[in-house]
């Protein structure tokens, strides 16, 4: 399990203000916010919302999906990641996706994207979240 604090190390993700640095990234001129906003926030050019798989995304930044996954594993922003982090990520899609008329969903992003990396790493413990959905489960379907 790769962790954030491991990537802070990295000569590939150097980090200047809590903000993930890649080598490729600056050699593609992929900006990581941007990329996060593609990527994990559904965010478009135009600042509108809709899904976006690697290959929309990668197709946007005129690069290939393989080189978009580089990208995600050396800022940082791959599910390993993000799955083992105290960010909660579903959470940030639906406030952009939910964003109401008038509001830019880049500057509602800014925020959400300090959030994200400043999200400290968290070993998840697969089992007690197991129970305790099973338990919800029982709540609202009753015993099987």
């Amino acid at each position: 399990m790769r962790t954030r604090p491991a990537l802070e190390a990295s000569p590939r993700a150097a980090r200047r203000d809590g903000v993930p640095r890649s080598a490729l990234a600056e050699r593609q001129g992929v900006d990581g916010f941007a990329l996060f906003c593609a990527y994990h926030l559904g965010i478009t050019e135009d600042g509108g919302y809709r899904f976006q798989n690697i290959h929309q995304v990668a197709r946007r930044f005129g690069t290939s999906a393989a080189v978009i996954k580089q990208l995600l594993g050396e800022l940082g922003m791959d599910s390993e990641v993000i799955v083992h982090s105290d960010f909660d990520m579903a959470d940030a899609q639906v406030d952009v996706m939910m964003a109401p008329e008038g509001v830019s969903r880049i500057e509602l992003a800014r925020g959400i994207y300090q959030r994200f990396c400043s999200a400290r790493p968290r070993r998840r413990d697969w089992r007690a979240e197991l129970e305790r959905d099973a338990r919800e489960n029982e709540k609202i379907f009753g015993r099987r």
